[in-house]
């Protein structure tokens, strides 16, 4: 099913007695105008900073086009030497996670963000690191320091903690982007915590939000959601009886600075019962792309498909009983297979989980099946040991030579993993050299004779080295936008970023900013204010050296646009405009990047502003922390890029979907989960 299904918004029909939100107007003060249980029509255009404390039993349903944005349009700067300034920003929010920050991550946990064209700037901690694709907030002195040009670009500054947030129970949340929220770490743009209870949030768009997008409490259905390109997370939940289904969750957790380790990429689910995960599409995320961790029980994953998140698939993490079946898992842990981390199904200190009737495919980067046993201590449910799990009748795949393993394995308490009732059995093994030690056995790693010997596991599996089709991949919603747009981008200098929204609404006041509390509840209304300027279509831009104010040109009007690749927060790579010094590394307005030759995969690297990767991945760290860039995956991937840029690109012509589907694919992450910086 979720191979042909859609995500996000979508032209709808106004409900019969909804009330009516125009945009400028005060939805707080409508809310607190209406009765509990009333349905608001939200209508198309860009509704600016605008925090929601609902009551019992409210709708929130976006007219198709209708954009939540929690961001302030700036349209006005000065210049201090080599740096723009905006002025008069007195937003600072809630700062939550800051220990929990990446390696070379300033600011992380600082939820404050800054954007030029819809791409997220990278914080900095002081006024002498301002770079391209880099920004420094002087909160004492309300400015925030960057140095790219304003002119002919919409910059936005995000203000706002949260969209929709608050204590009211069966708020139903659909059709609405919602994008550009200062939402505190661990926390959601919409739904904000557990408090959440009997929420709908279906058919929206989630983008851009400092911390994770959605959030959601007990008996809380989450469905057909794009929820793509937020700063830590796309989607958690917590308590019982939650739904998420037939969402598509992309691109989350490079622009936050948060350690995805502790908590990143795709989605967490923590504390829940009866958890049910179906038919979502989970995929090119900064982690894993479904994780349940700590104390989770009764959780069924079922029809998902989770491809080329970057620490591995799913992982059920010191938890208890699971079902794992029917899902589709491929291109999972690119950042590296060191012991049995990053596999494509992972059970990690839980027990009493069956997984069966999967397909996984383990041939770029990561492992396959694993169990994994730790000291992690004991839970709500007992001991969080790796006891009583079953591996049955899975399709494993594995193309690569000395990549993909899978079976069980401890550093602590190896005897009882060997006597805890684990089991693999009834499987089907594609390997394309079955005599590597692909398969583990408490202690070490074993060829697949071996491995049976040492084990007694996988008694009635088979093994072929034969490779056999892959499954269906859903179409991102990313790319059906991209479809229905190409003409329009390439006839325009838009931004390098795409909403699946297709209206170009107007716009005009927004309300005053709302106080930031760290929980939503005490959050202050806002005040409606005079309209924003749009700005000049020639702007006047102020000379070096002089403190004078320049206008942006760029009308703001929500645009159609794909996937964001941002200006991402370390250790994520900046995908700025790149100094005007840096020879070869410029794009023509509107266009593709012109292409000469031949250009080697690393010269074309280090070409761009996404040089660091060569330095980042390069540099000696510990096994299976991040790809080696020499593997054949990592230059295939590359070199591909180059091809299509050279194919399509040097004389400007046309793109069409399915090669902007391919740049996508092949590069947006370089199959690794890692943006690159390079500017499409």
């Amino acid at each position: 099913m979720v191979a042909t299904q859609s995500f996000g918004t979508k032209p709808i029909s106004k409900p019969v007695d909804a009330i009516p939100v125009a945009v400028g107007a005060d939805l707080q003060s409508l809310v607190d105008a209406a009765p509990a249980g009333s349905t608001f029509w939200i209508e198309a255009g860009v509704h600016r900073m605008q925090s929601v404390t609902p009551k019992d039993g409210d709708h929130f349903i976006g007219e198709h086009g209708a954009v939540l944005n929690g961001a302030r349009l700036i349209t006005e700067f000065d210049r201090e030497g080599h740096n723009w300034v905006a002025t008069g920003q007195n937003q600072e929010g809630f700062r939550s996670g800051t220990e929990f920050g990446a390696r070379g991550a300033e600011r992380p946990g600082y939820p404050e963000t800054f954007f030029i064209d819809n791409k997220p700037l990278t914080p900095v901690d002081s006024l002498d690191k301002v770079a391209p694709g880099k920004f420094y907030f002087d909160y004492g002195h309300d400015k925030i320091y960057f140095r790219d040009d304003p002119a002919g670009h919409r910059v936005e500054a995000g203000v706002s903690p949260f969209a929709i947030a608050g204590q009211a129970k069966d708020v139903h949340v659909e059709n609405l982007v919602v994008e550009k929220y200062n939402v505190p770490t661990q926390a959601g743009a919409i739904g904000y915590n557990s408090s959440a209870e009997g929420w709908t949030i279906q058919n929206n768009e989630v983008r851009l939000n400092y911390g994770v997008g959605v959030y959601a409490g007990s008996n809380s259905h989450v469905t057909g959601n794009y929820v793509h390109d937020n700063g830590q997370m796309g989607l958690g939940a917590s308590g019982d009886n939650v739904r998420v289904e037939g969402n598509e969750i992309a691109h989350n957790g490079y622009f936050s600075g948060i350690d995805r380790g502790w908590e990143g990429g795709g989605t967490k689910f923590a504390e829940t019962e009866n958890l049910i995960v179906r038919d979502n599409y989970s995929h090119d995320n900064n982690g894993y792309g479904l994780w349940t961790d700590i104390n989770n029980i009764n959780t069924l994953y079922e029809g998902n498909t989770v491809a080329n998140n970057l620490s591995g698939g799913i992982n059920h993490e010191i938890s208890y009983a699971a079902t794992i079946r029917d899902n589709v898992l491929t291109g999972n842990g690119g950042e590296g297979v060191g012991w049995l981390w990053n596999g494509g199904i992972q059970i990690q200190n839980s027990k009493n989980v069956d997984v069966y009737r999967n397909y996984v495919d383990a041939s770029e980067g990561g492992n396959a099946i694993t169990m994994i046993q730790q000291d992690r201590g004991t839970g709500s449910h007992g001991a969080w040991t790796t006891t009583g799990n079953s591996v049955h009748d899975n399709v494993i795949v594995d193309r690569t030579p000395g990549e993909g393993a899978s079976g069980a394995i401890a550093d602590y308490n190896q005897a009882g993993l060997a006597a805890g009732g684990n089991s693999f059995d009834h499987n089907h093994y594609h390997n394309s050299h079955p005599s590597d030690e692909r398969w583990a056995w408490t202690d070490g790693f074993y060829s697949w004779d071996a491995y049976r010997h040492a084990s007694g596991q996988d008694a009635h599996s088979t093994i072929s080295t034969d490779i056999p089709d892959a499954p269906a991949i859903p179409v991102s919603a990313a790319l059906a936008a991209v479809a229905t747009h190409v003409g329009a981008e390439q006839s325009e200098a838009r931004p390098v970023v795409t909403h699946t929204d297709e209206a170009t609404p107007h716009e005009t006041a927004a309300p005053r900013e709302p106080a930031v509390p760290s929980e939503p509840a005490g959050v202050a209304r806002p005040v409606a204010t005079a309209p924003e300027a749009a700005g000049s279509d020639v702007p006047t831009v102020a000379e070096p050296g002089v403190s004078k104010p320049v206008t942006s040109a760029a009308p703001d009007v929500p645009s159609p646009h794909a996937p964001i690749a941002p200006v991402a927060s370390a250790p994520s790579p900046v995908a700025s405009e790149p100094e005007p010094s840096t020879a070869g590394s410029g794009r023509a307005e509107g266009h593709a990047p012109a292409i000469e030759g031949a250009n080697p995969w690393s010269d074309l690297l280090g070409g761009h502003s996404g040089a660091w990767i060569l330095d980042a991945l390069t540099e000696p760290r510990s096994p299976g922390s991040h790809p080696d860039l020499a593997s054949p995956s990592i230059e295939n991937a590359l070199q591909h890029y180059v091809d299509l840029a050279e194919q399509h690109c040097a004389g400007q012509i046309a793109l069409d979907a399915g090669v902007i589907g391919d740049w996508l694919d092949q590069f947006h992450h370089a199959k690794t989960g890692e943006h690159t910086g390079l500017a499409l």
